[in-house]
């Protein structure tokens, strides 16, 4: 699994956090730290849809699990 996180400035500048090759350990590093005790096993980004759809994107903390995607409680 590689995760690309970037976030577009009002500049027009591109910020890019992460390498290219990034694991779901470095994003979830990146959102929550490396100082958090217990650890998190996760992060779940949830967005609602302008048309009312739950996405829920899972990153796991962990540079060998697989990363999912859940769009209203269904894989995808």
């Amino acid at each position: 699994m590689s995760i690309k996180v970037t976030a577009p400035l009002v500049n027009g500048d591109l910020w890019d956090p992460l390498d290219e090759n990034a694991s779901g350990e470095n994003a979830v590093e990146l959102i929550c730290g490396d100082d958090l005790r217990p650890p998190p096993t996760s992060v779940v980004i949830t967005v609602t849809t302008e048309s009312g759809k739950r996405v829920e994107v899972w990153i796991p903390n962990s540079g060998s699990s697989t990363a999912s995607v859940r769009v209203d409680g269904k894989s995808v």
